[in-house]
């Protein structure tokens, strides 16, 4: 998998500009608030469909209509040239190869990339929703078909929901039925993926530790197995009314990291849990790799000034002769070499 060029037009603070990349190492330098990490923002659109920022509204460069960003890469030695029109009402036109894709939807599994930010960090720190979205984005990357089932399930929580907020229960047990349908599809989805994530996860942060820290994942569903999902339902109806919530399903699934026998997000350090993503986020890598024979391309957004020199060698040792792309605002602190591409941005501009 790699990038050979983008191009952004009206996107953020960039008015007409083409950046390309080369095979290897990519270094986007400058002052905070140049715009560098838009770059990578407009390159995680076409993998994921969607920004991986909380404020993904203001696309669109202020006084204009709309934003264009053209992405040309190569996946399994074919040429792609992929193109996302933003306009005005959050809308989205987009093209593959100047085939329209009716559905963002229709972008996942073409072009493939990991993101490292230092907000990652919320994956350990943060509430379970954050965890079961990590979770769900790397399946969806995987199994595109896995976003309908998603899509699926929150349209009958959805109708669920507005039953018991209705107190009318006389299809409550129908919508139950739906739920665990399409639920156990979900969990039995997230357990794998934990599982295959979680086994080289654990042998990257032996490593980088010298086997003095364990990392486990343990995948947590509300629904524990040897449970009837069905039953479980039924069992919570009553608190199900009074709070006029489902109570039981993925929706209120949890993911625990662990080192060394602890919730890492009450007693790990920083540095575990920086430790700890990084391999999550290698091992992700890895899986992809496994399962399309390329390596995805891994965005770095001003990631390796928070890593130590242990950390950072680590780090690179592992993503070498891959493509990527790293933000930073000190070149001097990055992994600059000889074959290095340089790009230097300044208001949203190449100098």
């Amino acid at each position: 998998m790699k990038i050979s060029e983008i191009k952004l037009y009206n996107f953020r603070n960039y008015e007409n500009e083409k950046i390309n990349f080369s095979e290897g190492t990519n270094i986007i330098y400058g002052d905070n608030g140049m715009g560098k990490t838009n770059i990578l923002e407009a390159i995680y659109y076409f993998s994921y469909g969607r920004s991986f920022r909380t404020n993904g509204r203001e696309i669109i460069k202020d006084g204009e209509k709309e934003a264009k960003i053209n992405l040309s890469f190569e996946k399994n030695e074919r040429l792609y040239d992929g193109k996302i029109k933003f306009l005005s009402g959050n809308k989205k036109e987009i093209l593959l190869n100047d085939i329209e894709l009716n559905k963002t939807s229709q972008l996942l599994g073409n072009f493939l990339c990991v993101l490292f930010t230092p907000d990652e960090l919320r994956i350990i720190k943060g509430m379970p929703e954050i965890r079961r979205k990590f979770c769900d984005s790397a399946i969806m990357l995987l199994r595109p078909n896995y976003i309908k089932e998603l899509i699926r399930y929150r349209n009958i929580l959805n109708q669920k929901t507005a039953l018991l907020k209705s107190r009318r229960y006389d299809t409550l047990s129908v919508w139950n039925e739906k739920l665990c349908e399409s639920g156990e599809k979900i969990m039995k989805m997230r357990e794998s993926y934990i599982e295959r994530v979680k086994v080289k996860a654990q042998n990257l942060q032996k490593e980088i530790t010298d086997e003095k820290e364990i990392l486990n994942i343990i995948y947590t569903p509300s629904v524990k197995k040897g449970e009837n999902y069905f039953e479980k339902l039924c069992e919570y109806t009553e608190k199900e009314k009074e709070n006029m919530f489902c109570l039981v399903g993925p929706h209120r699934d949890e993911i625990i990291f662990e080192i060394n026998g602890k919730n890492a997000k009450n007693y790990a350090s920083q540095g575990q849990i920086r430790t700890a993503v990084l391999c999550l986020k290698l091992a992700q890598m890895e899986i992809i790799k496994e399962e399309t024979d390329e390596f995805p391309v891994l965005l770095l957004d001003d990631i390796l000034s928070e890593l130590d020199k242990k950390r950072r060698e680590f780090l690179i040792s592992k993503i070498k002769d891959k493509q990527i792309i790293i933000t930073c605002t000190d070149i001097e602190n990055s992994i600059v070499d000889e074959k290095s591409n340089i790009i230097n941005i300044k208001d949203g501009r190449m100098i």
